[in-house]
């Protein structure tokens, strides 16, 4: 089965690339291609039109992990995180529907606005950012685009894991506790985390299957911020008292 994967490079296109099925053919995009060895990579800017990046390329299926996923970055490029993060897939949707290849989007929980957790797989979005609008956005464009049978949006919960490339929340608190620094952490966002390298298992296992419809990948357990900062302190050995709690409006985390 070859396989497509957008973003290999990033947070969880290399978790991908390490826990790949031995039966899987792997190319991938990255907007740096040269950057990665031992695997077919293609460059790919998603603010340019994608097809004619694309054009002679041949994939039984896709996995899209490329996405704009700051929130910082996307409340102060909107314009450009509606390019990437809906457009782009829009135009990512059509062209595997022109060749006949199972699309694998991810999404995020960040399309709701949790006010009425827990969310099944039915509820509809309603986002309070743009980063969760872009994304509603694009799962609208794959619905609209493509055959039921033909895709899958799968909506991922907050990751944790070590990143060699984007500090993630895991890496921001480890750098900062071993500078001994003050670490806010809000205590009033629940979420339901993941490792990273798990998610990518579960990727694979509904990418080779192709796993049809909506779905929430989820750790299966309710933990605020502070919990999760508090169990990764004690995994590491981290200074507790370097953690300090407040609320969402307060915090200056990613």
């Amino acid at each position: 089965m070859h396989v497509l994967i957008t973003g290999i490079s990033g947070y969880v296109g290399r978790e991908l690339r390490l826990t790949a099925p031995g039966e899987a053919r792997i190319t991938g995009t990255s907007r740096n291609p040269s950057e990665l060895r031992g695997v077919d990579v293609l460059p790919l800017r998603l603010e340019e039109p994608v097809a004619p990046q694309l054009h002679n390329l041949r994939v039984d299926a896709v996995i899209h992990t490329a996405a704009i996923s700051s929130l910082y970055e996307c409340e102060h490029s909107p314009e450009r995180a509606e390019r990437v993060n809906h457009h782009a897939v829009k135009e990512l949707a059509q062209w595997c529907g022109e060749h006949n290849a199972f699309l694998l989007y991810l999404s995020t929980d960040i399309v709701f606005d949790g006010e009425k957790a827990p969310y099944h797989p039915q509820d509809r979005p309603a986002p309070v950012n743009v980063y969760g609008r872009t994304k509603a956005d694009g799962e609208k464009a794959v619905r609209e685009t493509m055959p039921e049978t033909h895709y899958a949006i799968v909506r991922l919960p907050l990751l944790l894991g070590r990143s060699p490339h984007k500090k993630k929340f895991t890496d921001w608190l480890i750098e900062r506790c071993e500078k001994g620094l003050e670490c806010t952490v809000f205590y009033d966002e629940i979420r339901t985390p993941i490792n990273t390298r798990t998610a990518a298992e579960n990727l694979w296992r509904m990418a080779m299957k192709k796993t049809r419809g909506i779905v929430h990948l989820s750790g299966g357990k309710d933990k605020s911020r502070w919990q999760i900062a508090m169990e990764i302190a004690e995994e590491y050995g981290l200074d507790k008292s370097l953690l300090r709690k407040t609320n969402v409006y307060e915090a200056d985390i990613p």
